[in-house]
């Protein structure tokens, strides 16, 4: 009979859901540490995914962005590894331990990692949620790399180079122009890319007039020639587009956090070229996306959105060296060019050097620049002389004013 017992009682544990295994795994260091390791492999599947969708696409997208599938993948995989490596840690530091102070101790070194992991998380996720950092596709180009010859202040020309865009030949200019600006530092030699020196189409019609003026009063306000009854719509359409952008980015703050850099000092009758290298690389014209945005320190010296450029680089998407680029809707914007270009830094610009004269200066040449248009649409500052005028003499003289104008010190003392 005793046998016959321990039989049956063998046979009705056998039955027993194995609870205790269940209980037993989730209770084993090794079985967190394991889905550690696999949360690590989703991490690297889904950085690959976010690779491949870099490389086949040209806009820019916020690091917390879900559209893109490998955001999503490697979020996940972060989160089961980060989940399962403080379990496992919390189980094999609290494990077997019968002394009471010990245990406490030990408790408060847990309680301290998740503390840390969560402060470290959200403290991360608030910076990028309120800065709107984005990630650039750049086509195997990191964006760290990408910004660097810019943000060192060695120019746009060195920007383009480092990130394998041409900006033409590295010979010396030939026929440089002589004739030098009254203003020092300013960029009034721009040529038509054609020999010649023409910036502008004439007297033409500012933003202002463009937004406020009905269309059968608009078309006489432009130069001959320039555009049509059947571009008009089209043209005021693309302007309005690029209002649109002027306005998204009132401050180089909102620029930089687009993606865009500083490259230049800011030049008289222009301002600061902040430029967006992967808007450059893609070679395409889009009113949306402009290439350029223009900042200077105006009114009480505070920097501010002066304007809006475009850089249609040759050699990028189906831009030619000697064809103009096709733009904005008729023949009213008209693209330059920036010959012997030398950029010091943040200090200063010139056109008309050779590679020795500006090397003698500390500065970045580039023999040829071009396509290049600028596009005056910020609320802030208007243009008289036209919505595509190469200069913008008013806001030369803001810029003189804010330059003058008595600045104050953090202790409220006004200093000159």
């Amino acid at each position: 009979m005793g046998n016959i017992d321990r039989f049956t009682e063998s046979r009705r544990d056998a039955e027993r859901p194995p609870r205790s295994i269940n209980r037993a795994v989730l209770s084993d260091v090794i079985t967190w540490f394991a889905a550690a390791v696999v949360g690590m492999v989703i991490v690297f599947i889904g950085l690959g995914v976010d690779a491949y969708k870099h490389n086949h696409s040209t806009a820019d997208e916020s690091l917390l962005s879900m559209s893109n599938p490998g955001h999503l993948i490697a979020a996940i995989g972060l989160g089961i590894t980060t989940i399962a490596a403080l379990i496992g840690f919390s189980i094999a530091a609290l494990r077997q331990i019968e002394d009471r102070d010990r245990l406490i101790r030990r408790f408060g070194m847990v309680g301290a990692a998740w503390v840390a992991i969560i402060v470290a998380g959200v403290s991360s996720f608030t910076y990028i949620k309120a800065t709107g950092a984005t990630i650039g596709h750049t086509h195997g180009t990191s964006v760290v790399a990408q910004t660097a010859s810019v943000a060192d202040g060695t120019g746009v020309a060195q920007a383009l180079k480092d990130n394998g865009i041409s900006t033409g030949t590295d010979d010396n200019a030939p026929g440089a122009p002589t004739d030098a600006s009254k203003v020092a530092g300013a960029l009034t030699q721009g040529a038509d890319g054609q020999g010649g020196h023409v910036h502008d189409h004439g007297k033409q019609p500012t933003f202002a007039t463009i937004e406020s003026t009905s269309m059968d009063k608009l078309l006489p306000q432009f130069p001959a020639n320039t555009v049509s009854a059947d571009d008009l719509p089209v043209l005021k359409g693309q302007i309005e587009q690029v209002r649109a952008v002027a306005e998204q980015f009132p401050t180089p703050e909102s620029a930089r956090a687009a993606g865009y850099t500083r490259t230049t000092s800011d030049v008289p009758f222009m301002g600061e070229h902040y430029l967006n290298l992967n808007y450059v690389k893609t070679g395409i014209f889009d009113p949306s996306k402009p290439q350029g945005l223009l900042y200077s320190k105006i009114d009480s010296g505070e920097e501010k959105l002066v304007g809006v450029w475009f850089l249609l680089v040759p050699g990028t998407g189906n831009n030619k060296r000697d064809v103009e680029p096709t733009g904005f809707a008729g023949n009213l914007d008209l693209w330059h060019a920036h010959v012997g270009l030398c950029l010091v830094g943040f200090s200063g610009a010139s056109e008309g050097e050779t590679r020795e004269s500006c090397q003698a200066k500390g500065g970045s040449f580039t023999a040829d620049l071009r396509w290049m248009m600028h596009v005056w649409v910020a609320p802030v500052q208007d243009n008289p002389d036209g919505v595509f005028a190469y200069l913008n003499n008013d806001l030369y003289q803001k810029q003189v004013a804010a330059k003058d104008a008595p600045s104050t010190s953090q202790n409220g003392e006004i200093s000159q």
